[in-house]
């Protein structure tokens, strides 16, 4: 796979990250059990893909620790990433540790802000996050779900990626974009399928219980569905057009974007990962990714650029 550069970090990453989200133990999401989850992420690693993306809240240290067994003797082939929710900064050295310790390893290559936190002040946290960083414990610090004034703060600290939820129905404002390449920031979104309904997966009836996270995603939402649907549906078109998969011409889409770094997916078998890699041999011709880009914005001009794409976030 490709590679390319996180940021201004001197680290390189392959353009498709296996989030692991859904390895941390939810039932009826994600690899039936840890043994799959582990098969599955030496089968990643096999393929060449060389960055895996996990965090502490993802069953409160289970996805680490499954991360952490499947990379084992692997250990300098991987780029971790992990993240926690922004803390208080004498909290935030215990979260790494409890990170390592799950992880199996002595350092975290890119160590993200899950969620900033309003009532808290970002300074402190970063300026202990770079004091981590400093010990050797993190290679670099990222951020996840910042808007444009939060980057502008964290950018002090040099901050190297940002990860917010990006597809062809949710996007990222365009200021926050603009500041990321103009300084330098990798974009490593995450959800680029929506959480499946770019998938070809679902009908109107089947997505109106999708489980999982999904139930509070608000493209799932009753009066949203329809027209995400609808979006679903030209992915679908421009698929059987093309012979591919209705995934792969998402994740496409995705990555053919401009400024974006790489994409992070998950996946539950081999099978369903080895569909999303052939997305990195696909490319869309500009009308197709013109009209799938008009489509999607009739769905993300339905939201404020400050809404959660789960109906809620930190206060």
């Amino acid at each position: 796979m490709e590679r390319v550069p996180l940021g201004g970090s001197g680290i390189e990453v392959t353009r498709l990250c296996l989030g692991a989200w859904n390895m941390g133990g939810q039932k009826g999401w994600g690899p039936e059990s840890e043994e799959v989850a582990v098969s599955l992420i030496h089968h990643v690693l096999d393929s060449g893909c060389s960055f895996i993306d996990t965090a502490r809240g993802y069953g409160r240290g289970k996805s680490e620790e499954i991360v952490g067994k499947g990379v084992k003797g692997r250990r300098d082939q991987v780029v971790i990433a992990t993240k926690m929710l922004q803390c208080p900064p004498e909290d935030v050295g215990p979260n790494i540790e409890a990170s390592l310790k799950c992880l199996g390893t002595d350092y975290v290559d890119l160590y993200i802000c899950h969620w900033p936190v309003p009532s808290l002040p970002l300074d402190p946290f970063f300026e202990e996050m770079v004091r981590q960083r400093e010990a050797g414990n993190i290679r670099a610090i990222g951020v996840s779900n910042f808007n444009r004034k939060q980057m502008e703060t964290a950018a002090r600290y040099g901050v190297v990626s940002l990860q917010p939820p990006f597809s062809i129905l949710w996007r990222v404002a365009d200021d926050v974009v603009d500041f990321c390449r103009g300084n330098g920031v990798a974009v490593t979104p995450y959800s680029p399928l929506a959480q499946g309904l770019l998938t070809g997966r679902y009908t109107r009836e089947s997505a109106k219980s999708p489980g999982g996270p999904r139930e509070s995603n608000v493209l799932f939402s009753e009066d949203v569905l329809p027209d995400s649907l609808k979006v679903a549906a030209e992915v679908d078109r421009i698929a059987d057009e093309m012979g591919c998969t209705s995934a792969q011409v998402a994740l496409a889409w995705v990555l053919q974007t401009p400024g974006i770094t790489c994409a992070l997916v998950g996946a539950s078998r081999p099978s369903q990962w080895d569909e999303n890699a052939g997305a990195l041999d696909l490319t869309l011709s500009d009308d197709d990714y013109r009209t799938l880009d008009d489509a999607g914005k009739a769905v993300w001009t339905r939201f404020d650029p400050e809404d959660a794409l789960w109906g809620w976030k930190p206060t």
